[in-house]
């Protein structure tokens, strides 16, 4: 069958390079702030920041409306659409900030922490301030223009890293990493009107077509609480904010492949699927040639990123930081897991099958949300990330199994996908593992870190990729992401005059 809609598949692939070029600005941003902030700021004050986060985001998500995706989805928009949305978050934002501002002092004896008071009311004001960003974004979104989005994104986040450097510097104190953030929205949000224009106006038109997709929202987002914020909250109440300093520390390291490429091509992969939902063969195409894609990128990155942890942990963390590099190997390879199983979820949400999107997420944290409390009461912070790992690999299996019902393939098509880039990394993993110890150091100092990690990074890297090419030419050559990626090197090659 011919593909219906021409275009679409350039229009998502410029979409989520914008997206991934802009994500990774902000990782670069990111890097270079938590080089400086590692060293003027202790475990404790990022784990009493990530605590005070994880009491906010529970309340955030349980409200949290996501009429963006109305918006994108919807065969039409008008502009009452937009001004609806607009006012039911201003209305969710500013509720939501009061909430959180007036329970603080009940929520920090719950957390059993009392310095998080002052914080979450901080946050409650950040949180009100949301809501007055402007909602042209998600018209933009609609027509693939994602450019003026990445902007906003990386712009905001240069003035939140200058003003929390600059506060860490004058202060050394967690409150550098509270008020940067708030600080730098008196600035991001008359910035987003001059990026994507929209004259907002109260109204409350649409409330009953937004509010009807939002309970299923509200049963999703409960389920993200759990799958995300729940290790936090666990670690930080019955561990310690060491422990979850260090924890959310190496997360940010190690998940870097996720954050800065899975996450950012969601939205034109959204946009994609719902252009294609009346042709279930393209659907499954698409589905099966952007997982492959996928893991053929982020399974090296994150394998390579657990590989060489405890240099990491010396280059980007410092001496403050001993004992990171185990928590980093950890968060790298459940977070790898939990994208590709991630990847599933637009599906359900564009095909308006919430329903069973919800019943398997929630079952899956059934599994996995008591398996952590029973980790931690074991075999503390590492038991944690052990659960995390192993119930990663089940979510693995369990939505690839639900995306092939849904399309129509079975689980066998969808590791067909993805098996090369997965035998390449083990091979990478056996011959860095076997170099480290004729590589490795007599000491441990800054230096010595330095040079091995630039000597093992490239090694583990040219293995990887002979490994998977050889495997690419044994399977046959098919087509996929390795015959798109070396069509892409050889378009980028400068031609001879």
């Amino acid at each position: 069958m011919s593909d219906p809609t021409p275009g679409v598949g350039r229009k998502i692939a410029l979409g989520a390079a914008t997206m991934i070029a802009g994500r990774f600005a902000i990782r670069g941003l990111s890097v270079v702030s938590t080089l400086i902030l590692a060293r003027l700021l202790t475990p404790q004050d990022f784990g009493l920041v990530a605590l005070a986060a994880a009491a906010f985001v529970v309340a955030d998500m349980l409200t949290a409306t996501n009429y963006g995706l109305v918006l994108v989805r919807r065969a039409h928009v008008d502009r009452d659409l937009y001004d609806t949305a607009w006012t039911m978050n201003l209305l969710r934002c500013s509720l939501l900030g009061g909430l959180v501002a007036a329970t603080a002092h009940w929520q920090a004896e719950l957390l059993n922490e009392p310095r998080v008071a002052p914080v979450l009311m901080v946050i409650g004001l950040n949180v009100a301030l949301d809501g007055l960003f402007s909602i042209g974004f998600a018209r933009l979104q609609r027509e693939f223009r994602f450019g003026p989005g990445v902007r906003h994104q990386v712009v905001g986040r240069v003035v939140a890293f200058v003003l929390t450097v600059v506060f860490a510097v004058m202060w050394e104190t967690y409150w550098a990493l509270v008020l940067g953030n708030l600080t730098a929205k008196l600035f991001t949000i008359p910035y987003s009107y001059w990026l994507a224009p929209h004259r907002p106006r109260l109204r409350l038109t649409h409330a009953r077509e937004l509010l009807g997709f939002s309970k299923w929202a509200l049963a999703l987002n409960a389920c993200q609480i759990a799958d995300g914020q729940g290790p936090n909250l666990v670690i930080g109440r019955f561990i310690g904010l060491h422990a979850l300093g260090m924890q959310t520390s190496a997360y940010q390291i190690a998940a870097t492949p996720v954050t800065e490429l899975a996450v950012p091509i969601r939205a034109p992969i959204y946009s994609g699927y719902a252009s294609a939902l009346h042709d279930q063969g393209l659907l499954r195409r698409q589905y099966l040639d952007g997982l492959a894609l996928l893991a053929t990128v982020i399974v090296p990155l994150s394998v390579g990123i657990a590989l060489v942890a405890p240099e990491v942990e010396r280059v980007a963390l410092g001496p403050q930081w001993v004992g990171a590099w185990v928590f980093i190997v950890f968060c790298a390879l459940y977070a790898l897991l939990d994208a590709l199983s991630h990847f599933a979820h637009p599906l359900f949400t564009v095909q308006d099958r919430m329903a069973r999107l919800v019943g398997l997420y929630a079952a899956l944290m059934a599994i996995r949300v008591p398996a952590i409390i029973l980790a931690a009461f074991g075999w503390g912070a590492l038991g944690v990330l052990v659960a995390m790992a192993a119930t990663a690999v089940l979510n693995f299996v369990v939505w690839q199994w639900a995306a092939g019902r849904l399309l129509g393939h079975g689980l066998g098509a969808a590791l067909l996908r993805v098996w090369r880039p997965f035998v390449a990394a083990a091979v990478m993993a056996a011959a860095v593992l076997a170099l480290r110890p004729h590589l490795a150091p007599a000491d441990s100092s800054l230096l010595d870190a330095l040079r091995l990690l630039g000597q093992l990074a490239p090694a583990g890297a040219a293995v990887h990729v002979a490994a998977a090419l050889l495997l690419w030419r044994i399977a046959g050559a098919p087509a996929g992401p390795e015959q798109q990626i070396l069509s892409f090197l050889g378009r980028a090659r400068p031609q001879p005059a």
